[in-house]
């Protein structure tokens, strides 16, 4: 039986077959390349959309790729039942055999797929990595550090650890600023002009809200007053150069207030 099955498939084999599923496996290739320039053209001209557009193609690309295999499978190659059959046994106990974690990875990719923690354009933490998910593969997630590195992650791991998602498909984001200041010191001049200061940010959404946190600790043998400031971005990519700028524009609006306090009235 074994024979007339093997017999069966080398008899399938020729130059015109494999051909055919060449020219199908590289049209298919072709059809996601355009569409992934297409999105990234939409992408670029409707930025509000980019998110959603990025989050629709693993996907289509999921789609595409298994209606070709089944194509190539049941109309280019078109084997007896048996042969389909010995294949799948033969397919099934190679790959659980020699592949038992890319099966686990790719079985978490179809179901990241239908049930997913985080899309493409998200910034998630995971395993001491934060950045933004630039990819999503069947078996590995793809993240872009801000000191521009690329981290890839199996996605098994995905299943059974804690992902921290800080937009969740939304294009805003929360930015936490903190700042230490010397005490003591004007508790509620510094919360108004830390918040002034988020809100002339160009960065900054400014449809949700502004808020200023005090707290105070001990270092060195010294008390801080500590500002934890919490603003919206308007696009999660520029969230460190949101912190960076409600950072410096908080310091120097304190430095100059400071320094107008120590100035001599004119009657002295």
């Amino acid at each position: 039986m074994e024979e007339k099955t093997l017999a069966e498939l080398l008899s399938l084999l020729s130059f015109r077959l494999l051909f055919e599923t060449a020219v199908v496996a590289g049209l298919a290739a072709l059809l996601l390349r355009g569409l992934h320039l297409a999105i990234d053209s939409l992408a670029l001209r409707y930025p509000r959309a980019r998110l959603q557009l990025a989050q629709s193609y693993p996907a289509i690309r999921l789609l595409i790729w298994t209606a070709t295999i089944i194509f190539i499978v049941l109309v280019v190659v078109s084997p007896p039942d048996s042969v389909i059959f010995a294949m799948l046994g033969t397919l099934g106990l190679a790959v659980g055999l020699a592949a038992q974690d890319g099966i686990r990875n790719l079985i978490a990719g179809v179901v990241m797929i239908f049930n997913p923690p985080f899309r493409t354009g998200d910034m998630i933490e995971f395993g001491g990595h934060y950045g933004e998910v630039v990819r999503l593969d069947l078996s590995a997630t793809w993240l872009r550090t801000f000191n521009d590195n690329t981290v890839m992650i199996p996605n098994a791991k995905f299943l059974t650890g804690a992902v921290s998602n800080s937009n969740s498909g939304a294009l805003d984001e929360m930015v936490v600023v903190t700042l230490d200041l010397p005490w003591p010191r004007p508790i509620t001049e510094a919360k108004a002009v830390a918040a002034e200061a988020a809100r002339a940010s160009p960065y900054c959404f400014l449809k949700k809200p502004v808020a200023v946190m005090v707290s105070q600790r001990h270092e060195y043998g010294r008390f801080v007053l500590q500002l934890t400031i919490k603003a919206y971005v308007v696009d999660v990519r520029l969230e460190r150069v949101m912190a960076s700028d409600i950072a410096e524009r908080t310091l120097e609006a304190l430095e100059a207030q400071q320094t107008l306090a120590q100035m001599p009235s004119p009657g002295n």
